[in-house]
């Protein structure tokens, strides 16, 4: 083996891995080590095995240990117009994907995780080379700032590359984020080089002399009068990044309309649409559909061969796009009917998940990154209706003063950790009038200004003891939780962070970002040192533009619609090396309100995943959403395809709110024991880390009664037991539900003898089920309460993780495959006796005994619409709202 070069064949393997990659091949890193294998075997001879394996180990470690996960895609049955044709990247992909891991150094995965997502979109939007005209439409499925941008970067330069000539951005509403999408686009798709310095930009840095793009727009212009005049070449690679305004695309139609029919060019054209939910999809009620809709469907109707994608985190509305609209001059609606695509979470994003308890189990409780506003901050801003009210804003409220502090504090923690020049933003968003907005800009900086002074030079200051008691009390024991990278962070001394406050105070700016400011967020221009900055505005910030080190949020704005209030929350981001220094200062009522649409979002994405298991198309995709009390899922007018309809298929039902009077606890308890009794002899113990008594085959008819009789909250509760007693009958009625397992939750002596609850004091408490008797009532919310108030008890959650499927034999910890087997398995109903010692309770000052205790519940549900068959005899949902057509098939 004396002529085999190692260093040789692994750069084979290198080469051959980038090649079959970028043709978009299946399994690129086992294609390229067999043909690596095969041109060493003709060149040297046979190889050893254990040579063999050694050097394929060395190929896994460098590309193998990537673990990306595949987006959820719901393909169409046009969405396959391929053919034979062979996918090469040969120039834009392979430069953008170098200068993503050589230039803004991203990791591998999160590189390789774009490229498998965008070939996904690729291979559904069709063949630019093919013969047939193709009209496809998509929606791809983000999460809020989380990188859209520079997946559809990613799409556009693979699209160059495939032969797509033409690509039209629809970059929002505002000039500010268009200018900021063709920004980034000249420098990761274009690559531009300035005239005077000639220093290379962007992806010119890479690789330059190529196949030039035209753009015909610039950051300063628009598509506007003046530059749609002419005739364009469409036979070459063409950017156009546009506003969707309805100025600027009467413009762009009549400019490429002229140049159709002059050159006789028509040229196959890639429309992606950011923020597809916003102003593109139809609200009017009449046969002429609304404006902007209707200029985006015009300038499709141009093209023989066009592909449109919409990108958004909020698809509520795109998702209820009537299916079947069509218009005699404009064509079909932007229904996505050729494929629907969720995005995986990136690599170190904090989104909804991180901040919220999306899976309903107690383990998933998150640390306090939330705040409740103080009685007088809520009071003041109730106050301020109106730009009439801006002089009201006076003085800086105590909570917000709070958040003031506890950003100083971030920056300096920062700085210790390492994260020094780097960007760090707080936001404050309370009021949509830019007077109230300039107001409260003023009153903030001149608080600032003298906060900075009595830092920095008087040591008697109370903003001493305050940013130490904040320190020491808020941030430390945040500290000692595990961050999203389970980073155990060092935690300094109080003397340290404070002399790294003293260092950074004088270099904050207090600033308003408004249309009627001079103030703009430059963060490019201070890459160097990092800008630190407050910034207070309004609907500048809600949707579009990004705020860099996005680390403390005061909020208090709410919205009557899922998609405006989620896109608000502009606190979720990458946050790496810092989450445990983020806080959201909000009141309860909105908190809430985000924690509903978290777990709408979650549940959303877990749809996409089973659909895609079971190659449901778009077309037979009806989507749903779980409703609330007081808000919507999107405007009234873009839901004209939707039916109210509430439904509890797949999914955990549980309390975890408690009124506070002693007449709903004894009625609790009497519904309890009747239930018990009726099921009597039936329930057997099963023994583990928790104990557990189980009776199976219950009757429907059974659980009904005993849900009719039981009481939730009436105050704030999430879990309505007559709508879900209700919603049985309804199932049952259609020989849907006949049968429930029923499981009461007993003592877990771990948790009953550990050193925390020894420590507070709390004992052993049996309890009398009738039937059944429990050694000790279940142990839930040890730490602070989280109703804070005396009105209500809230305990988060009291399911444990995977405690819903403690009635299956075989269930182990993969919520997934348990998932799967509660499908073949009745719903569970689970009764947990609940300890009465604990501090959420113990408030109350009712006289609990071991005849009286709280009583939780929570309903373990199977997916009753899912299965393989399709035949469109699906149950309609009561969940919420869902798209006017049957689950897994057409009407």
């Amino acid at each position: 083996m004396s002529n085999f070069d190692r260093d040789s064949y692994l750069t084979m393997i290198d080469n051959l891995f980038t090649m079959y990659k970028n043709y978009g091949m299946q399994d690129p890193l086992n294609r390229a080590i067999r043909q690596t294998e095969e041109n060493f075997i003709n060149k040297v001879g046979k190889l050893e095995e254990d040579l063999k394996e050694s050097l394929a180990l060395e190929a896994y470690a460098k590309y193998g240990s990537i673990n990306v996960e595949k987006p959820g895609v719901l393909r169409g049955s046009g969405s396959f117009n391929w053919g034979d044709f062979s996918r090469g990247y040969s120039y834009f992909w392979p430069r953008y994907e170098k200068y993503l891991i050589n230039e803004k150094r991203w990791d591998d995965d999160t590189v390789r995780s774009i490229d498998i997502s965008t070939n996904e979109i690729l291979e559904c939007i069709g063949n630019p080379k093919a013969n047939e005209s193709f009209d496809n439409r998509g929606l791809v499925l983000g999460y809020v700032q989380s990188g859209k941008t520079a997946n559809f970067t990613g799409l556009i330069n693979k699209a160059f590359d495939v032969g797509y000539k033409l690509v039209i951005v629809l970059a929002g509403m505002h000039n500010d984020l268009r200018t900021q999408t063709q920004l980034r686009l000249e420098k990761e798709v274009v690559g531009t080089i300035d005239s005077i310095t000639n220093e290379k930009q962007g992806v010119a840095k890479i690789k330059t002399g190529g196949i030039q793009i035209e753009t015909w727009t610039t950051p300063q212009g628009d598509i506007s009068t003046a530059n749609a005049i002419g005739i364009k070449n469409l036979d070459k690679p063409i950017l156009a990044v546009v506003k969707k305004h309805k100025d600027v695309l009467p413009n762009l139609i009549e400019l490429i309309r002229t140049s159709i029919n002059m050159s006789d060019i028509n040229p196959p054209t890639l429309i992606i649409d950011d923020e597809a939910d916003q102003a593109s999809v139809d609200t009017s009620n009449k046969t002429e559909p609304s404006t902007i809709n209707k200029l985006i469907r015009e300038l499709l109707s141009l093209f023989a061969k066009k592909a449109y994608v919409g990108y958004t985190a909020t698809p509520f509305a795109n998702l209820l796009i009537d299916a079947d609209a069509n218009h005699n001059d404009v064509g079909t609606d932007l229904y996505p009917k050729d494929f629907a695509i969720s995005l995986p979470k990136p690599k170190d994003y904090c989104g909804p998940d991180e901040f919220f308890n999306t899976s309903g189990y107690v383990e998933d409780n998150k640390p306090m990154y939330i705040r409740y506003l103080s009685e007088t901050d809520v009071n003041l801003l109730d106050e301020i209706k109106s730009k009439d009210d801006k002089d009201l804003f006076t003085e800086v409220p105590p909570t917000m003063e709070k958040a003031i502090l506890s950003f100083l504090l971030t920056i300096a923690i920062r700085n210790l950790r390492g994260q020094t020049n780097e960007h760090n933003s707080m936001l404050i968003h309370t009021s949509r009038f830019t007077d109230v907005q300039n107001s409260m800009c003023s009153v903030i900086d001149k608080f600032y200004k003298k906060l900075s002074n009595e830092v920095l030079y008087d040591p008697e200051s109370k903003y001493m003891d305050k940013l130490r008691i904040l320190y020491e009390e808020d941030i430390v024991p945040i500290q000692s939780f595990n961050s999203l990278s389970n980073d155990q962070h060092h935690i300094y001394s109080w003397v340290e962070v404070y002399k790294e406050v003293r260092k950074i105070i004088g270099k904050v700016e207090v600033m308003e970002i408004n249309g009627e400011s001079e103030d703009a967020l430059e963060y490019e221009k201070h890459k160097e040192n990092g800008l630190n900055v407050i910034a207070i505005g309004g609907n500048k910030l809600s949707r579009g533009l990004t705020l860099d080190g996005l680390s403390i949020s005061y909020y208090y704005r709410n919205s009557a619609m899922y998609d405006s209030l989620m896109q608000m929350g502009r606190w979720f981001g990458y946050r790496k090396g810092y989450m445990d220094l983020c806080r959201i200062y909000t009141s309860k009522e909105l908190a809430d309100n985000f924690e509903h649409l978290a777990i709408v979002m979650s549940e959303l994405r877990e749809e996409f995943k089973r659909y895609d298991e079971l190659n449901v198309t778009p077309e037979e995709y009806a989507a749903k959403m779980k409703d609330h009390k007081s808000m919507s899922v999107t405007s009234p007018n873009k839901m004209k395809a939707a039916e109210k309809a509430p439904d509890y298929s797949d999914s955990l039902q549980q309390t975890r709110i408690f009124d506070n009077d002693k007449a709903f606890y004894e009625k609790n308890m009497d519904a309890t024991l009747r239930f018990l009794n009726s099921i009597g002899n039936q329930f057997k113990v099963k023994e583990g880390s928790t104990r557990y008594h189980i009776a199976k085959e219950i009757p429907s008819t059974t659980i009904i009664k005993f849900l009719s009789s039981y009481e939730t909250s009436k105050t704030a509760s999430k879990v309505d037991s007559k709508k879900i007693a209700n919603y049985i009958d309804d199932l049952t009625n259609k020989g849907k539900l006949n049968k429930f397992n029923v499981a009461v939750v007993d003592v877990t002596s771990s948790t009953l003898n550990s050193q925390p609850v020894k420590s507070k004091g709390i004992k052993k408490w049996k309890v009398n089920l009738g039937p059944i008797s429990i050694q000790s009532a279940v142990l839930r919310s040890l730490g602070k309460d989280k109703g804070k108030t005396s009105k209500l008890v809230d305990l988060g959650a009291i399911v444990a993780s995977n405690q819903e499927f403690v009635d299956i034999e075989g269930s182990s910890n993969n919520k997934a495959k348990n998932k799967a087997l509660r499908d073949k398995e009745n719903p569970l109903l689970m009764i947990y006796p609940l300890h009465p010692g604990v501090e959420p309770f113990s408030k109350l000052n009712i006289n609990f005994t071991e005849d009286l205790v709280p009583i939780g519940i929570a309903l373990s549900f199977p997916n009753f619409e899912l299965d393989s068959s399709k035949t469109g005899d699906k149950t309609k949902t009561s969940y919420g709202y869902v798209h006017n057509r049957t689950v897994g098939g057409k009407d």
